[in-house]
């Protein structure tokens, strides 16, 4: 939680895999858009979702705020 808002953050390594893809993104069920919910992965295609921003690693390491 930071500055009223929770963040819940999902890595993995890659979620080309169907079923990969699937057990990330299980982690995020039921919860809203009051929350950030972030999946990082090294993957070079673009997962994000109504609910879920997706960010590359090698992005991520480069952010100095969520």
């Amino acid at each position: 939680t930071k500055n009223g808002l929770s963040y819940y953050i999902q890595v993995t390594y890659s979620v080309v895999d169907e079923k990969a893809y699937k057990r990330e993104l299980a982690g995020f069920e039921g919860l809203d858009n009051k929350n950030q919910n972030i999946l990082i992965t090294c993957d070079e295609i673009d997962y994000s979702t109504s609910i879920i921003r997706h960010i590359k690693f090698k992005d991520f390491l480069l952010i100095d705020d969520l």
